[in-house]
């Protein structure tokens, strides 16, 4: 990436902040699925944990309530709770390493960028080159030289003698 202006200060400055503009497009333009991915994982994730956390309540309540308890009817709502608890945990297991891999997917898609050269201050001017400014008027010099030397000065000497002709013969009339 280089930029020629007219200020070489403008010029470096003005080529940092188009490399870190591009760099952020790009960055965004090729994570954009996997972060609307991450992020649709971390809501999954929280409504999980919280339906986690509501059954281990629901689980504790219950077990609290009804310690010393012998109905059976007790006995099959607390394995039902604890199913209940065990699914919302496993749920919860799965989303929490689905979101692992989501951030994990997106470290890996963000493209890395390496500054070959960073911007610099040029010492001199890139531009206009000077030298070959002389060069192409000296050579346009010396073509108008020659061609006045060949062509020109020979017209305008012929043109010369042709007026003085006519200023003659105009003269011997009169």
């Amino acid at each position: 990436l280089s930029i020629t202006m007219q200020d070489p200060l403008i010029s470096a400055t003005v080529t940092n902040v188009v490399m870190h503009n591009l760099q952020n497009y790009i960055t965004d333009y090729r994570t954009n699925k996997v972060h609307h991915d991450l992020e649709f994982t971390e809501k999954l994730f929280k409504e999980a944990k919280e339906e986690y956390n509501t059954a281990q309540q629901k689980y504790a309540q219950y077990v609290d309530k009804n310690r010393n308890t012998i109905l059976q009817t007790a006995r099959v709502e607390e394995e039902r709770l604890t199913n209940e608890k065990n699914l919302t945990y496993n749920v919860y297991n799965q989303i929490a390493q689905q979101l692992q891999m989501a951030k994990a997917k997106v470290q890996e898609i963000t493209p890395v960028y390496t500054v070959v050269q960073p911007a610099t201050v040029p010492l001199k001017p890139s531009k206009p080159n000077k030298i070959m400014i002389l060069i192409g008027f000296i050579f346009l010099g010396g073509v108008g030289s020659v061609g006045w030397i060949l062509f020109v000065k020979d017209l305008l000497k012929a043109w010369k003698e042709k007026q003085l002709e006519e200023f003659s013969t105009s003269k011997k009339e009169v």
